[in-house]
């Protein structure tokens, strides 16, 4: 689904200041410099070590709009829903999944309550939980959507809701790290990169199973006006430029290290869609 509306430029571009910008590791740019890369927070720490660009992360939806708005001028893309990379590029190459996972502060108070019934905890007044902006990224959607497919089961989602203060994507478990949060909603790979421990949803609610699109269907959520319906996590990548194509291989091809971050790499990935000439240099059809 087109998410068109969920592009605002004042909402994008006002929270632009609140990215982070890292330099890649290695070396793999071309000879006229440094290429620049911009990625989604949650891919914030593999990318930082992937050779060939510096890269800035935003929450997926913010960073398309400082593309659409000539803010941003990226050589490479990689974010959390595929269809604005190719929105963006007119092709994508599909190269990891996710799943949804409450992250808690080992240290809090309420630590031991939130791994043994994450669902009472979280709904508690004196727990302080967080979660990201939906109309930013899809975490905060998705965070939605999994709340969704909970409530069906008894879990107290409008207690949790409203319990929940909204951070940027970059910014989420940093001030969990700094004990402002008792427990958050993230991905699986973000708890993994800042070795935090996690309580794992079940797959029906975490959004990372293909075999069970059609019961994530089944959820919705409206953010600014749009009704979004849930689908497995997917990331997408792109090469906008020459020069952002060694970024691009050197994250879509490692299926090693993103595993080792808490992504899910099925064998057939990358898959291109919308430039089949790319299907041949990753060693299939994918067209």
């Amino acid at each position: 689904m087109r998410r068109r509306s969920l592009l605002l430029s004042g909402c994008a571009l006002a929270g632009g200041a609140l990215g982070v910008r890292v330099t890649g590791s290695g070396t793999g740019t071309t000879d006229s410099g440094t290429a620049d890369a911009l990625v989604a927070g949650s891919l914030q720490t593999v990318a930082g070590e992937v050779a060939g660009a510096t890269v800035e992360a935003h929450g997926s939806l913010a960073a398309a709009e400082l593309v659409r708005s000539g803010a941003r001028d990226p050589d490479a893309l990689a974010l959390a829903a595929p269809e604005l990379v190719s929105d963006l590029s007119g092709w994508r190459a599909v190269f990891a999944g996710n799943a949804l996972t409450v992250v808690y502060d080992p240290n809090s108070e309420y630590a031991d309550a939130i791994r043994d019934d994450w669902r009472a905890a979280l709904a508690r007044e004196e727990v302080t939980v967080g979660r990201t902006d939906p109309a930013r990224d899809p975490l905060g959607y998705r965070t939605l959507l999994a709340l969704d497919l909970a409530g069906r089961k008894g879990v107290p989602v409008d207690a949790i809701r409203e319990n929940a203060d909204v951070f940027p994507e970059t910014q989420l478990l940093r001030t969990l790290e700094a004990g402002g949060l008792d427990a958050a909603f993230a991905y699986r790979n973000m708890a993994v990169a800042h070795d935090l421990p996690r309580v794992d949803l079940p797959a029906k609610l975490d959004l990372s199973d293909p075999a069970l699109a059609d019961h994530y269907r089944t959820a919705e959520v409206s953010v600014e006006g749009e009704t979004i319906r849930g689908e497995p996590i997917r990331y997408a990548a792109a090469f906008l430029t020459d020069q952002g194509k060694p970024f691009y291989r050197n994250l879509v091809e490692n299926a090693e290290r993103l595993r080792e971050y808490g992504f899910a790499v099925p064998e057939e990935y990358p898959v291109v869609r919308g430039r089949g000439e790319l299907s041949v240099e990753h060693g299939r059809d994918n067209r």
